[in-house]
């Protein structure tokens, strides 16, 4: 079976796409099978980014739980192969550190008293401990151990090094669980104060949404204007150019209320980033709020109020997902629609300028969505990452879903690659007058996926872009007003030809119509003799969607010239031959 264009063209898109995602998107994780030793994999597994390692010692930072300051740097032997297989019951220096920091974390979540916590520095099996103790708490709480590598790394004896330490440490803690009620109380009042700026906003914003509402209406009634109150009857037997002026008429009303929708449209998106702005700034504020906090105590942030991270996180992809989406679709429209420098019309050499503009309008709305689109699924590619979600994975799974969609959806593909054809090979744009065969009128919106036209009943017809096949445009490039004549028979041939000359030239010239006229008319001559008449035939080239308005004007001059001149149209003519009876009866005797 041959596959033709469209199909290919299907496949390679949702080839592509699933490829640049996987590459561009995708990031290293843990193989799912392991390989054989020595292919692909490297033998030896090095330290953290954390760790420092000077010959045959390795240190790390130790930083206090309540203000985030580093206490001190402890130290352990080089460990140069940190696989689990090697590791067997060494202990690395990050694991060390880690266990500090859990022990500092359970004494802060015990309800201990600062003011008869004790630390004391004691020998556990040979090694200096450092350990804490209250006199509700009277079992001592081991902090950490001071080694003779800390020693050697610090250049103080081991004695002398954790006794530094213990006082370091009695410090640090002391201070900040006498502080944390106070720290609780300013933080609360900074939550008031949010929670007071979000109401403000709140109010703005719906202010801005009656405003928006009001626009919408307005916006609304313009497109219901120049609709014919009766519909027309399409079981009726309806001459095709009453169809045709009246699709002219909704073209000519459709282009002229653009500049109006534009106007309301730039208003509405003006509002519409104002209340994008103002919840942002509520969201700034929450997040600046929330930094405030980290500052004040990273231990009640970290631990009380950990529930707003993951939040605060994706509130901030959710921002940068809408800042690009938004910029982008600005630049977008300067590219199409400025007045500096170079426009999107301007690289479009198809037509007149009027049609190049509104293809150019058309290209953009369809990028706008495509750009969208990709901006939004790098997003929610973001955001799972953020959560915790492999996004290796998520790739992995959004490339299936994308050849499960190619191949289960075929009729979606199809419409968005002949939506993609029909802009590349601009077959037609917004404001063209267009003829499918089985419906006709003009075309209102359109997009990689559907095209809808305004008929000339004033039904909104949505038809999916897979199921166009043959398009007559009635507004590309130029129209034609093609009109034949019957004039009597025993007219004088050259004064009907120099009438239709003399009134096609006036109306030519005529200021009115000179402008919609591009070429000057020209008669053609005698098309045919018959027993109506001879038929005379003249053809006048326009601008776009202008020749029903000039053939309506040519056809009520060449009626008043016709009857100026005392020239009649053609009637079919019949002879008929009457015999009497007796001239019959003569004639059988004969």
């Amino acid at each position: 079976m041959r596959i033709n264009f469209k199909q290919q063209l299907s496949f390679a898109l949702s080839f592509l796409l699933t490829l640049s995602i996987s590459l561009f998107m995708g990031q290293p994780s843990k193989a799912q099978i392991s390989l054989p030793q020595g292919f692909g994999q490297s033998d030896n597994v090095g330290p953290p980014s954390a760790v420092t390692r000077y010959g045959n010692l390795e240190i790390i930072p130790v930083e206090s739980p309540l203000s985030g300051h580093k206490l001190f740097t402890i130290a352990s032997p080089s460990i140069y192969n940190r696989s689990p297989d090697a590791l067997e019951n060494k202990q690395t220096v990050e694991q060390r550190a880690e266990e500090v920091g859990a022990r500092l974390l359970l004494l802060l979540n015990r309800p201990m008293d600062p003011k008869t916590l004790v630390f004391d520095v004691s020998k556990l099996n040979n090694v200096k401990i450092i350990h804490a103790r209250d006199a509700r708490f009277t079992q001592p709480l081991v902090l950490m151990s001071v080694t003779e590598k800390d020693a050697e790394y610090n250049g103080i004896p081991v004695d002398e090094l954790a006794e530094k330490w213990r006082d370091k440490l009695e410090k640090e803690l002391r201070t900040g669980l006498e502080n944390l009620p106070k720290d609780e109380r300013r933080i609360r009042q900074i939550l008031i104060w949010l929670v007071i700026f979000t109401g403000i906003v709140v109010g703005l914003k719906y202010s801005l949404s009656r405003q928006q509402k009001k626009l919408r209406w307005e916006k609304q009634g313009i497109n219901l204007q120049n609709i014919p109150n009766e519909p027309i009857n399409f079981q009726a037997e309806i001459p095709t150019t009453f169809v045709e002026e009246t699709l002219a008429q909704k073209r000519d009303a459709f282009l002229q209320r653009l500049q109006q929708l534009f106007s309301l449209d730039r208003q509405l998106r003006a509002l519409d980033f104002a209340q994008w702005l103002l919840f942002w700034l509520s969201i700034l504020a929450w997040y600046g709020g929330g930094l405030w906090v980290a500052t004040i105590s990273p231990y009640l942030m970290g631990n009380q109020f950990k529930y707003v991270e993951i939040p605060i996180d994706l509130l901030g992809i959710w921002f940068f997902t809408g800042l690009l989406i938004r910029v982008s679709r600005y630049l977008i429209d300067q590219f199409t629609t400025s007045g500096k420098g170079h426009e999107l019309a301007d690289f479009i050499d198809l037509g007149d300028v009027q049609r190049r503009q509104l293809r150019a309008s058309t290209i953009a709305g369809a990028t706008k969505g495509l750009v969208t689109i990709l901006l939004l699924t790098l997003g929610l590619l973001w955001a799972l990452g953020a959560i915790g979600v492999p996004t290796a994975s998520t790739v992995a799974i959004l490339g299936v879903l994308a050849l499960a969609i190619s191949f289960g959806s075929r009729r979606l593909v199809e419409d968005l690659v002949n939506g993609f054809l029909i802009l590349v090979e601009d077959q037609y744009a917004v404001g063209d007058v267009i003829d499918l065969g089985t419906v006709a009128g003009l075309v209102e919106n359109l997009n990689l996926r559907v095209t809808q036209l305004r008929s000339g009943g004033g039904e909104m017809i949505t038809i999916p872009n897979s199921k166009i096949n043959e398009v007559k445009n009635l507004t590309r490039g130029w129209s034609r007003v093609n009109f034949s004549i019957d004039v009597a028979y025993q007219t004088d041939p050259d004064q009907a030809l120099g009438l239709m000359r003399e009134v096609a030239q006036e109306l030519y010239n005529d200021s009115e119509w000179h402008d919609k006229i591009v070429s000057e008319p020209a008669v053609l001559g005698i098309d045919s003799v018959s027993h109506s008449g001879m038929t005379l035939t003249t053809w006048i080239q326009t601008a776009p969607a202008q020749h029903w308005a000039v053939g309506r004007e040519f056809r009520l001059r060449v009626r008043r010239a016709l009857a100026e001149k005392g020239i009649e149209i053609g009637t079919p003519r019949q002879t008929y031959s009457l015999e009497s009876a007796s001239a019959k009866v003569n004639g059988l005797q004969t």
